[in-house]
């Protein structure tokens, strides 16, 4: 039995650098802030 793929998303460098630079301002928990920038969970 062969098991699926998982597929991963390429992020830019500039996109996580802007992403920890806004977790780091905002003061949000880890969570609510991925889920503000649509990362999954996994991420």
């Amino acid at each position: 039995m062969e098991l699926p793929r998982i597929q991963y998303n390429q992020y830019s460098q500039e996109y996580g650098e802007q992403s920890v630079k806004v977790f780091k301002e905002s003061g949000l928990t880890m969570v609510e802030a991925a889920k503000r920038l649509s990362l999954p969970k996994v991420t």
